[in-house]
């Protein structure tokens, strides 16, 4: 997902004042991880401690249930700068939107779709959506943080 900025500069100069206008994009990159190797990519990328540790917790229940990474999860790890509709995107469902009843975040009454949102120490929230009978589903792992998206934010306290 990509995030524009653009701005104006005010130049004045003797003759006339002048306005310049500039932009510049902001990579903001959704971690998405479907299979192991895509979890050891991702590990040996730079990651915050809190992080790192959450997957290798994660990957090593997975490990003990008889299960390889990606054939019962699809963890989405959220960046700075990501949007809800990024990582809805990404995950391939309607986050925002209740599976149920259709209700919309924001409207009166909606509930969210995750089985469980838990914080985790270190600044980060877990929720986890089962898609499947068989226990497949989304991890989406989002920063707690005032920097991350409010829409995404709401979604995980509805």
């Amino acid at each position: 997902m990509r995030r524009l900025t653009v701005g104006t500069i005010h130049h004045h100069s003797r003759r006339r004042p002048r306005r310049r206008l500039f932009c510049f994009v902001q990579e903001a990159t959704v971690i998405s991880i479907r299979s192991s190797a895509d979890l050891a990519r991702a590990l040996a990328g730079p990651m915050s401690p809190e992080l790192r540790r959450l997957l290798e917790e994660r990957r090593e229940q997975l490990l003990e249930q008889g299960f390889d990474f990606g054939e019962l999860a699809h963890v989405i790890v959220a960046q700075r700068g990501d949007v809800l509709t990024a990582i809805e995107a990404e995950a391939g469902v309607p986050l925002a939107t209740n599976l149920v009843d259709g209700r919309k975040l924001g409207e009166p009454g909606f509930m969210h779709n995750f089985e469980f949102v838990e914080r985790h120490q270190g600044g980060w929230i877990e929720a986890v959506m089962i898609l499947s009978d068989d226990g497949f589903g989304v991890a989406l792992f989002v920063p707690d943080l005032i920097t991350t998206d409010p829409q995404l934010l709401s979604l995980l306290e509805a």
